[in-house]
């Protein structure tokens, strides 16, 4: 397989465009910063979080053609979406009080589930095998068609924090497909910073260069948990 080409940012549907530019009178525009080559091929983005910040200025300020991979309640229609705001999101990762969290949930939920509905993103999951591969392969077809693909990978079951305590692995399943498949996917560590309003992407490194050093899923993902750990100390 050969590689693509990185497209701009594919066309929405017109009220999703009209929606992102209402949010994006509340986001900020932060500054892109490279310590290396820019994004010129279809690559993995992997990123912390910071909440619903990082995926906001994800998809509102880049503008290259992309697509995320999300928890998969998000997915799965306004009644899921509830149930993940009310009941994890707000009370385990945001530290709400429960009956505040149900609150602020039903009040949200509406145009949090109108906001994935329109970003269509890719569902991922901790705990079911066989729907990962579904979206591993899905992903796999959106990199071939033109897309980066962007990956937040910390483990946020106890909230979100400058610097993620661990990262799950479930995406170097991907990277080890692409290889079988002929492709040697360029993943980039990126660090966003509500704080300094910056995203400072490393230098790209071939999965194939990481699969010889580091070996095995969990020590690759690790290294790249403390690479992005290294770009949150950075000041520039």
């Amino acid at each position: 397989m050969t590689a693509q080409v990185l497209k701009s940012e594919k066309k929405q549907p017109r009220w999703f465009e009209l929606y992102k530019g209402i949010i994006g009178l509340f986001v900020a525009k932060p500054r892109f910063i490279h310590l290396g080559g820019g994004v010129e091929e279809p690559s993995l983005l992997i990123s912390n979080h910071e909440g619903a910040a990082g995926p906001l200025t994800w998809e509102i300020r880049w503008k290259d053609q992309k697509k995320f991979w999300v928890a998969h309640e998000n997915t799965e229609g306004i009644k899921a979406v509830f149930r993940y705001l009310a009941y994890l999101y707000f009370p385990q990762k945001k530290h709400l009080p429960k009956l505040l969290s149900v609150v602020i949930a039903f009040i949200a939920c509406p145009f949090v589930s109108l906001f994935f509905k329109g970003l269509d993103p890719l569902p991922t999951y901790t705990d079911a095998a066989e729907k990962l591969i579904s979206t591993i392969r899905r992903t796999e077809s959106e990199l071939n068609g033109g897309s980066s693909i962007v990956i937040f990978p910390e483990d946020s079951s106890h909230g979100y924090f400058k610097k993620p305590k661990r990262f799950f692995a479930g995406f170097v399943l991907l990277c080890e497909r692409l290889l079988k498949n002929g492709v040697d996917v360029q993943v980039f560590v990126t660090y966003f910073s509500k704080k300094r309003r910056t995203v400072i992407f490393d230098k790209p490194v071939r999965y194939s260069v990481l699969r010889r050093i580091h070996g095995s899923r969990e020590v690759i993902a690790e290294r790249l948990r403390q690479r992005l750990c290294e770009l949150a100390d950075m000041e520039l």
